[in-house]
């Protein structure tokens, strides 16, 4: 897989693990705004008006191009000259520009089947595409790599209208508002979060509505999601036992999580067990195989598990997928 340059520093304000006590002291301040978090990969797209067109960049998190999505070359709507409408009429929110932070749905795939379908060199339909929009940033903010002192609770009103102007001069793609609550109590959180569970919606995102858009992670946004996966790297491999089916294979993988510990993560799929084995097999026949890092060595990964137990060891880890999508070592 080749590495990808970074485009632009986005730095993307990213949500903190849930606090019970944090979120309390803003609801009793006075509430808390609650969006779906969606089971898609982040995406920030980048626009700014040139001469009668715009140039625009789709990127991950990390500031980096997807593989499917700068295909040839060439980005989807990039100089387009619908955006001369856009741009040269009042309709624009930020006439130099903006990022919109949104998470990115293909057809009705999980998250795991989206960014391996990003990663391949393949163009991909735009009539494929959902952009779930939950944030909007000028320019000139993002490239100063400042906060943007605009409150969540006013931001969310800016999207609703950006994004009711990329449904008329973009039709194609699926833009939409992410589905968003006010909540004024524990409960309506508790109660929410079940609902969109569910749905079989990831979680939420929790914001305070007096907090501003931060850079990287910062308080002022937490997570809301299910105890049942962390991201870690992988430091080795898993072997089929000697004398059953799967001897000789790879069956998963030795992954250092987050929290410190090391898991075996299984159970992978057996197109999955004949891809690695093979991957695996070619490097250890290089005759300098013994110099050369494991094929998968560094790779961030997901690991789902049943439960967590008091010492922070899991039940029944299980390998979910790779995180990196335009550079298997970078979690995007």
């Amino acid at each position: 897989m080749a590495v990808q340059q970074v485009i632009i520093q986005t730095k993307p304000h990213r949500p903190v693990d849930f606090s019970t006590s944090a979120i309390k002291a803003v609801v009793d301040e006075s509430y808390i705004i609650a969006d779906v978090k969606y089971d898609g990969v982040r995406l920030n797209l980048c626009v700014w008006p040139g001469l009668g067109e715009a140039s625009l960049h789709w990127l991950s998190r990390e500031g980096k191009q997807f593989p499917a999505l700068s295909f040839n070359g060439a980005e989807p709507l990039d100089r387009d000259d619908r955006w001369a409408k856009f741009f040269g009429t009042d309709e624009a929110l930020f006439k130099d520009g903006f990022m919109l932070d949104a998470e990115l749905l293909i057809d009705d795939l999980p998250c795991k089947d989206i960014a391996g379908t990003l990663r391949r060199h393949e163009a991909i339909e735009l009539s494929r595409f959902k952009v779930m929009v939950f944030g909007i940033v000028p320019m000139d903010v993002v490239l100063s790599g400042q906060e943007y002192r605009v409150t969540h609770s006013v931001m969310k009103y800016h999207v609703a209208y950006q994004v009711g102007l990329l449904k008329k001069r973009f039709p194609e793609i699926d833009w939409q508002v992410a589905e968003s609550w006010d909540l004024f109590s524990m409960e309506e959180i508790d109660q929410t979060y079940e609902v969109v569970r569910e749905q079989n919606m990831e979680g939420l995102v929790l914001k305070d509505p007096n907090g501003f858009y931060k850079r990287s992670k910062q308080v002022g946004m937490w997570k809301c999601v299910p105890d049942d996966n962390e991201d870690g790297t992988i430091v080795g491999l898993v072997w089929g036992t000697e004398g059953k089916a799967n001897e000789g294979k790879v069956i998963g993988f030795e992954v250092l999580l987050e929290s410190g510990h090391v898991v075996n993560a299984c159970k992978i799929t057996k197109a999955q067990m004949e891809e690695f084995t093979a991957k695996v097999w070619e490097w250890m026949r290089l005759p300098e195989h013994d110099s050369t890092p494991m094929p998968y060595a560094g790779h961030t990964a997901r690991v789902t598990f049943m439960e967590r137990h008091p010492d922070g060891s899991l039940r029944h880890p299980s390998f979910d997928s790779f995180r990196g999508i335009s550079d298997p070592k970078i979690k995007e």
